[in-house]
Order: C-alpha cells, then structure tokens, then sequence
C-alpha cells in the first residue's frame, strides 16, 4: 500500500466527515425549526378551529376547515419526513463514510472522474454528490467487477464507460484502517473479512461485499415472475433485502412499503432479518407468515394452527418414521391444484341451499334468517353462483338490512317530538348503532364458506386454503394495491398456495427465492411447476440460478454438496478460506452419547458467536433434552428471538433461512435420516446451516446419507 496514496485517501475522508459533521449540525438546526413552527401552528389551531355541527351547512363548513388545516399539517410532515430520512442518512455516513470508490473515464478526451459509494448518498448544496448510493445506476460499475471497458444503465439507456480504479475501503467513522484496488488484490478482501466474522441474533446488510451474480438479481428487470435458485448459503435472503431496498430507492416517488409484502418462514426468521432494511435507511414492508396471511383474511382457526405447508409439527418425525405427514389442529396435507379446479369448476353449476348461510344479526338479535338470505341469493340465479352474483345480493341484503334496522330503531324511539333526522344523519345513526349487521354484510360473514366447500368437494375434511381459494371465488376479494410479493423459501410452499397467493395479489409481481434441495416435506411444489403455472397464465418467467456458497466453508460446503445431484454439485463454488474439518463421531452407547454431548456443549459455551444444535424434529429434540437434563441449553422455538450469542437447541423447521458459527448435529442416525429423498434434503439442510465447524453425532449407527461423503468411511 503506497504511504502517500494512504494518506491522500485519510485526507479525503477526513473532508468528507467534516462535511458529513457540518450537514448534520445544520440538519438539527432546521428540525428544531420546524419543530418550534409546528408547535405554534398547533397551538394556533386549537385555539382558532371551530367545531360545529349543528346542521348539514355548517358541518360541511367545518369539514373544509379542518381540511384545510389537515392539507397545512400535510405540508409539515412532509418537510419533516425529508429532514429525517436526511438526518438519518448522515448517521449512517458518520458510522463509515463509504466502502468504495471507482473512478470512470467516459470519453477518451475527457479526464477521469472519481466517484465513491456508500450505504446512502449525499449531494453537497450547490455542489455534485459527496457520496452516491449503492443503488445508483452509476454503482453498477463497481459490482461489475470488470476493469477496463464496462457500462451501466440508466432508465433502458446503456452508458459505456472506461472502469480505471475499483477500491475498496475499511473505515471507521474518520480513520482510515486499509484500502484494496481490484486490480491488485486476487480475492475480495472485504467478502473474506465479512465472512471471517462471528455471527449474531440479527442478519447484516451485504452491501458492501455484493458479487456479480447477485448483482445481477439485485437490479434485474421488473419481470411478471422472477425464481431465483440458489444453493445453500449463496446469499438468496440478502439478495432478496437488498432488491426490496433497490426497488424503494429507483422508485421512491411511487412505491410504498405497504405496496411490498414478504411472505416469510416463521416469526424467529423474520426477527433475524428486521433490521436489514432499516439499516439501509428504508422502513421494513408487510413480513408475514403464511399463518398470518391466513388470519388476516380471516381463515377459521388460522390463529391458533400451525402453517400448513411451511412450518410442519413433527414434519421430520411423520416423514422418516410413519411416511407420513402429521400437522397440528387436525389439518391433513395441502390440497392438490386439482382439487381447487375443483371448486373452481364447480362454483357456478352450484345450488345453494339454506345451511350455505348465516343468519345476520346484530348484538345477537336476528335481522334475517339463513332462509331469508337464501331466498335472496335465489333471486338473481340467472347468474352463475359466484362473484357477481354475490356481489348483487350485498347490494340487497344491505339494502333489505336497513330497512329492518330502521324499523328497529323507530321501535326503540321513546322522543315523539324528536325531529326528522336528514337522509344524511340518519344513514351515520344506522352505521353507528347497527354497523356491527352491516359490516358482517359487507364481509361476506353471511357465507357458509366451509360448507359449500364440502358439498362441492363431497368431503367433511376441508383445508383452510381450500376455505380461502372457495371465499376468493365467491367474493372476488383481492388486494389491488400490493406491487411486489416476495416469497423466501419458495420450496416449501404448494401449488395450491401460490396460486392462491397469485389470485389475492394480482397486480403483483412476484419475486421467488429458494433451493429446491431444502424442501423438508412431501407434496411442495417444484421449479419446473413454476414455471409451467407462470407460463399458464401467459406471463413471463425468469429463472436466476446463485451456485456460490458464501455462507460456509470449504469442508462444510463439500459435506452438504455431497447429497446433491452430480450435475448440481459440479456447479457449486465456495469462496471461504479452508477451515476446520467435519467431526463425525459414532458412539457405541447411550452413556458415550450422552458424555459427548454434554463435552460438546461445555465446550462451545466458552466460544464466541452462536452455536445451534439443530435436532430433525421435535420429537428428537425432547430426547435430547431428557438426556441433557440440567445441562440442556435454551431451546429456540417458534416464537422465539436468538440469543445474541452462545448456544441452544432447536429444530430444523425453525433453523431454516439461518446461519450459525458452530453447528451440532446431534441425531445423524438412520432412524432420523434414512436413505430417501426428504431426509436428504433434510441432511443438506441441517449441514448447511453451519459457517466455520460442524459437529455430527449418532448412536451406535450413522445415517446411510453420510456414506456419500468421500471422506467418511
């Protein structure tokens, strides 16, 4: 490293975070301003504002003026969002001004410029960019990762230019610790040092280390479907992040956070992964599981059961001792597509009949009958039995149902002199003392959904996306709104719920991550059916594959790619430095067994980071803890956060998505994981959780999957 280009660069720095110090005094100096205004202003309205409601007119003249005073508070928030996503931007510069600069030649006439890029940009008042943000167009270059002649985009137009230096920083806040050029270093230094680091309760922005080909999943085009497929510990999840804060920044003016939903593992995965985005100055979208999808479309008992497809009890248990698939409150496996062709199909040939409905009531008092109901819905059967149709007799039922709640009203009146309320008014007083009846109307609570469901299908037994799929048909219910649905662990989802996710977003595009080869149960959808329902419905379909593995090393990464495909273990890299080799110990007794687990454990509570050890299923788990007993560490479970460090048990559907320091695999035998096609992809799975050491242990026996490791005889 040449002494005056260091210092060169610590003088540069320097400037930077003088001026980084300057805008932020300034940034503070305008809050408090602002704040001061909006106090007075609030003080002016509360002391001004006049509220009346005496008739019709002066309401309506309130309403405007309070309006008007809401467009004026408005402008204030506005204003005042702008100083603090400024604000909060210059906190993260100050923590590590930038991690790279780049310096461009775009015209062999023309002087080189330089360019450095960090997490948010900053433009200096009357100036060009201090600093310009990783999702920049002109940031392409730098994860190109190609010196000399390169490009990158602008709005469809590709601007070549001249790549002269490609440098990479280590900064803490003012100080300069150390700086690599590309076209020195043979490996990427900060990848290597970034993947050397202990691990955590919380994911870390990749920013600064994001390769080429994730790159290039990053800032793909907005296509109608996008699968990215990707080996075990190739970044799918961060990638996934840093898209949605790529997507927030290019489209800042018309993307909002409730238009963006990420449909996640389970509540442990998606406490690992919240502070990513706002880490990088953008609010987090709607995370949700597929248990809360259901809830929040108000599945019967969708609150209280496991995920159906995602989050199996006991999957591994079911599959590996009785072949089958056991789920909590009394759900059997997910429907098949043709099931839901099924009601499909059968909806508009269907005839209703009076158990297909509720009564609707208010506060327990009936306002028409489940056969009042029917004979409405009978009144328009020249249509199919369906949305439309449905959403005619809304219209009436409110329509009748209002006409009752009047007369209810006029009954409980006891003020002979009390004055005819206007139309106005007397449609507020029926919405205030009889929404209860109307809303249950409006929300279809009327519909006997699992009923019709079963007569259709001529079961008892329904599944709550056969519900839903039923209630989406009928009712035509869909969010409209929502822009981008991203799906993590795509494999582990069914045909039935993509399409049922596609149905209720279908605006949306969607974005899908995962790897084929960590599908933990039977009946999950595969990537060819992807792509065949995506080309069904005449839209465009892109597959990305991501075949580096980032995440663990050399020897890890070896072990778990030996339960792959020849063809697909052929193409898996690793990019880590040679590590610690795999222990594997078979004990001859239950006492040895024990005594080896208890030293392990022992051992790792003295080491930094976090140690999982990751059990098949919760049936194991419990095993586990019995002959630990006093000395069993916590166990992380479904609603659970990970301990910041140190280490504890948990299963492998909660251990999906996640990465730990140390690994111990405790129950490695042929009970567990007999030689089939789920408890491989199980194995590889559990392997793949660990970056540095992994331990695997079984009793008296190994798991036959192990006998296609080279290296274990």
């Amino acid at each position: 490293m040449d002494r005056k280009e260091f210092e060169a660069e610590q003088a540069h720095l320097s400037l930077v975070y003088d001026k980084l110090l300057a805008m932020k005094k300034e940034l503070e100096e305008q809050i408090r301003a602002l704040d001061r205004k909006a106090l007075e202003d609030k003080s002016d309205i509360r002391d001004n504002i006049r509220f009346d409601y005496a008739d019709d007119e002066t309401t309506m003249e309130t309403l405007a003026e309070i309006e008007v005073w809401n467009r004026y508070i408005d402008t204030y928030n506005v204003e005042s969002d702008s100083l603090r996503r400024n604000m909060n931007a210059v906190r993260k510069l100050l923590e590590a001004p930038y991690f790279a600069e780049i310096r461009l030649r775009f015209a062999p006439s023309e002087p080189p410029e330089n360019y450095y890029i960090g997490r948010a940009g900053i433009t200096e008042q009357g100036a060009g960019p201090l600093i310009i943000d990783w999702r920049s167009p002109i940031a392409e270059v730098y994860y190109n990762q190609e010196t000399g002649p390169t490009r990158y985009t602008v709005e469809d137009r590709v601007i070549p230019v001249e790549l002269l230096l490609r440098r990479q920083f280590d900064l803490q806040k003012n100080r300069l610790i150390s700086f690599f050029d590309t076209g020195i270093a043979i490996e990427d230094p900060m990848l290597l040092r970034s993947l050397s680091q202990t691990h955590s309760d919380k994911m870390r922005a990749i920013t600064a280390t994001i390769q080429k080909e994730q790159n290039t999943v990053i800032r793909y085009t907005n296509v109608p479907v996008l699968l990215v497929d990707g080996i075990a510990g190739s970044g799918k999840t961060s990638v996934l992040l840093q898209r949605i804060a790529y997507l927030f920044y290019r489209k800042r003016k018309d993307l909002r956070p409730d238009q963006v939903c990420l449909m996640t593992l389970n509540p442990v995965f998606r406490d690992y992964i919240d502070e990513v985005l706002p880490d990088l100055g953008e609010t987090n979208p709607l995370t949700i599981t597929w248990t809360e999808f259901l809830s929040m479309l108000h599945v019967p008992d969708a609150q209280e059961a496991e995920m159906e497809a995602i989050l199996p009890d006991r999957d591994s248990s079911a599959q590996s001792r009785t072949g089958s698939l056991e789920l909590r409150s009394g759900a059997s496996e997910e429907p098949g597509p043709d099931r839901l062709e099924e009601i499909r199909e059968g909806l508009p040939l269907y005839k209703p009949e009076a158990a297909d409905f509720f009564p609707i009531t208010q506060k327990n008092r009936v306002v028409m009958t489940a056969g009042e109901v029917l004979a409405i819905v009978n009144e328009y059967r020249r249509f199919p039995f369906g949305e439309r149709r449905i959403q005619i007799t809304v219209d009436e039922l409110e329509h009748r149902a209002k006409n009752r709640l009047r007369s209810l009203a006029e009954d409980a009146e006891t003020d002979a002199d009390a004055a005819e309320p206007s139309d106005r008014a007397e449609e507020r007083r029926l919405e205030n003392d009889f929404g209860g009846a109307l809303r249950n109307i409006r929300k279809y609570a009327w519909i006997n959904v699992r009923h019709i469901a079963q007569r259709i299908l001529g079961t008892d037994h329904i599944t709550k996306a056969e519900w839903l799929f039923t209630m989406l048909e009928l009712t035509g219910s869909r969010d409209r709104n929502m822009r981008y649905v991203m799906i993590d662990e795509v494999q582990d989802y069914t045909k039935a719920q993509l399409e049922i996710l596609g149905k209720y977003y279908p605006n949306a595009r969607f974005m899908l991550l995962g790897d084929e080869f960590q599908s933990i149960r039977e009946g999950t959808v595969s990537f060819s059916e992807i792509e065949e329902m995506t080309r069904e419905t005449g839209k465009q379909f892109v597959s990305l594959p991501l075949m580096t593995s980032y995440r663990s090393s050399p020897e890890i990464t070896e072990l778990f790619a030996s339960l792959l495909p020849q063809e697909r273990k052929l193409a898996v890299l690793t990019v880590r430095r040679p590590g610690e080799a795999v222990a594997i110990k078979i004990c001859v007794s239950k006492k040895e067994y024990a005594g080896e687990l208890k030293k392990l454990i022992a051992q790792y509570k003295k080491e930094d980071g976090l140690t999982a050890v990751i059990c098949r299923n919760e049936e194991t788990l419990e095993e586990l803890i019995s002959v630990l007993g006093k000395e069993a560490p916590a166990v992380v479970s479904q609603h659970d956060s990970l301990p910041k460090n140190g280490i504890f048990l948990i299963s492998l559907a909660f251990a999906k998505g996640l990465e730990f320091d140390q690994v111990i695999l405790p129950d490695v035998d042929p009970e567990n994981y007999p030689d089939d096609r789920i408890s491989r992809h199980c194995l590889y799975t559990a392997i793949s959780r660990a970056t540095g050491r992994l331990v695997i242990l079984a009793e008296n026996e190994a798991s036959p999957l192990l006998y296609f490791f080279k290296n274990f005889s």
